[in-house]
């Protein structure tokens, strides 16, 4: 099943909006959050600064500077520009992403920038200094008004993105932006490359080129990369030749087959390894005067990191951190996230059935709240509004009763609940979903969607006080629910994995007693209309919501889609 979105289905349409509140809706930012940040002049107040060591420093003040988000619901709207700036980027045949960049897109590595370059004669490396700082708000605000927006919000989405009058490092955007700031250098080394007949890829700052003869010299090079408003480092820049180390962004590309993890990073994983599974991850890390904790964490990226680009040679250093797991686990078999106070987090579920082509799903959604009281009171008060309000449509009487769901309201109260739900309530969601090949098949497939997803739940509430509300469904009772809520929680603490403080309780709600079951309500019947893909523009409220849908999960592909590997349609990649 091939899946398309015509442009008539763009509903982000950024280049026609003309003010700032538009802006905002069109990037699904809450307006307060967008004029506070453009507004903030003193950007600690908003972001946190991280001073990053660089690999190799000349002085002690060689130093990348990073920011985060202070608050969630920034860090959650600087994701909604990443994905609607990129998703607009894409649909203004730019040709973006370029075709030479493996860093900061989809499918997108260190493994795969390293890859074309695999056993070649001669490999140039050359290296843009001072890359984020040098991408300034001006430039920024020209590259937006360049790809079709407006002026003024062409001006207000750079000041959104920027910090200090600078691209900073560490914001979810930030990458969007500079690929797409680079793409005329990109267009032009590739003309450059095409005439010489050579290869190149560009990951970040990082510009690679290989061949067997004609490379690009500096000069060629710092006089593109000048053009485009960017520097070469003189000190970066490297050649080498066949017999000497060939690394790319870190990897050793001297072999034709594919990049390899250097030499001297694996034996000391495998010294470390044999350590641990000698003595004990605890006892190593004592020795090395490490925190057993990070100890773990740092050994555990290292194997994912190898795995990850040696995939045919891994294995026995994986099936080896496998044993010293299952052998000598420390205190913690994960990280705990520690200095933030938890208390309670609510999980609302609901259920629908749809068809796709002929074949019958069922989906389960969960939605996380924190504050359980405040959005059922916002629900209701949004609902008696629109009840009293003159010319109210729909019907009414069904309303009361039951009181806001997708398929009985209005279209103009379905679009004052989303714009309630996106711009002013604290949620977040995840959405399960698998073939429902017979309804004899309906409760086995109910609960094995309902485990997954509380699975993962347990995951996400790692030191909650966690509380499962799921819509009374006559098909599937609450102690069936409750034993599949035991049964992984048990298994969470045989294995010492992430969990809630202890056991989540669970109960029913009913539809005329709790509006909180509108959130999971709408966010699974936006869903189906968008699988569905139905002919009109229901097909857009999943849009609006999508931001807030951390993950789907096709059960049957055991595939995950997410912000960098949106949803598309069942049967779509």
């Amino acid at each position: 099943m091939t899946i398309s979105r015509s442009q008539s289905q763009e509903l982000f349409r950024l280049a026609d909006v003309r003010t700032n509140d538009q802006l905002a809706r069109a990037l699904g930012v809450p307006s307060q959050i967008f004029q506070g940040v453009i507004t903030c002049e003193d950007p600690e107040q908003i972001y946190a600064l991280h001073t990053i060591p660089k690999r190799n420093p000349r002085n002690p003040e060689d130093y990348r500077i990073a920011w985060e988000c202070r608050h969630e619901p920034v860090a959650r709207s600087h994701k909604a520009v990443a994905r609607r700036l990129d998703d607009f980027a894409r649909r203004r045949e730019l040709g973006y992403p370029h075709v030479a960049v493996h860093g900061y897109v989809r499918g997108g590595s260190t493994r795969s920038n390293a890859q074309p370059h695999c056993g070649a004669r001669v490999i140039v490396r050359a290296d843009i200094e001072n890359f984020f700082p040098t991408i300034t708000l001006e430039r920024i605000a020209t590259m937006l008004r360049t790809i079709g927006m407006q002026a003024a919000p062409a001006q207000a989405l750079a000041r959104f993105v920027t910090i200090e009058g600078a691209l900073p490092l560490g914001l979810p955007e930030s990458p969007v932006i500079s690929n797409l700031v680079c793409l005329g250098l990109d267009k032009d080394l590739q003309l450059l490359v095409n005439e010489l007949g050579v290869r190149y890829t560009r990951y970040a700052d990082d510009i690679t080129f290989s061949g067997d003869a004609n490379l690009p010299s500096r000069d060629q090079l710092r006089t593109i990369v000048g053009r485009h408003g960017f520097r070469l480092s003189e000190r970066k820049f490297k050649k080498s030749k066949r017999g000497q180390a060939h690394f790319v962004t870190g990897l050793s590309v001297s072999e034709r087959d594919y990049p390899h993890v250097p030499r001297k990073m694996k034996h000391r994983l495998r010294m470390e390894l044999h350590f641990c599974e000698r003595f004990g991850i605890d006892f190593h890390a004592e020795k090395i005067g490490e925190d057993s904790r990070k100890t773990y964490l740092r050994l555990e990226g290292m194997v994912k990191y190898v795995a990850f680009i040696e995939r045919r040679k891994s294995a026995d250093i994986v099936n080896q951190w496998q044993r010293i797991l299952n052998g000598h686990r420390g205190p913690s078999a994960h990280a705990r996230i520690e200095a933030k106070k938890h208390s309670d987090r609510f999980v609302v579920a609901d259920e629908t059935e749809f068809t796709v082509d002929g074949a019958q799903y069922l989906a389960i959604c969960f939605v996380r709240i924190t504050n359980l009281e405040r959005i059922e009171e916002a629900l209701k008060i949004l609902l008696g509004d629109y009840l009293t309000k003159p010319g109210a449509k729909g019907n009414l009487d069904v309303l009361q009763a039951i009181g806001i769901h997708y398929t009985d309201a209005h279209f103009d109260l379905r679009t004052s609940t989303l714009d309630l739900m996106t711009d002013f309530l604290d949620w977040s969601a995840s959405i399960h979903f698998a073939r429902l090949s017979n309804p004899k098949n309906y409760k086995a497939t109910y609960l094995k969607l309902f485990a997954d997803a509380i699975r993962q739940e347990y995951i996400t509430s790692d030191e909650w006080d966690l509380h499962v509300l799921v819509e009374r469904n006559d098909k599937v009772k609450i102690p069936s629910l409750a034993k599949a809520v035991e049964s992984e929680y048990q298994r969470a603490v045989k294995e010492d994995s992430r969990r809630p403080k202890s056991q989540p309780s669970i109960r029913s709600l009913e539809k005329t007693s709790s509006a909180s079951v509108t959130l999971p309500d709408f966010v699974l019947a936006t869903f189906r209309n968008y699988a569905k893909l139905v002919p009109d523009d229901r097909v857009l409220d999943f849009e609006r919501i999508r931001d807030r849908v951390r993950y789907v999960h096709d059960l049957d592909a055991d595939s995950y889609y997410t912000r960098k590997r949106p949803f598309v349609g069942i049967g779509s990649f």
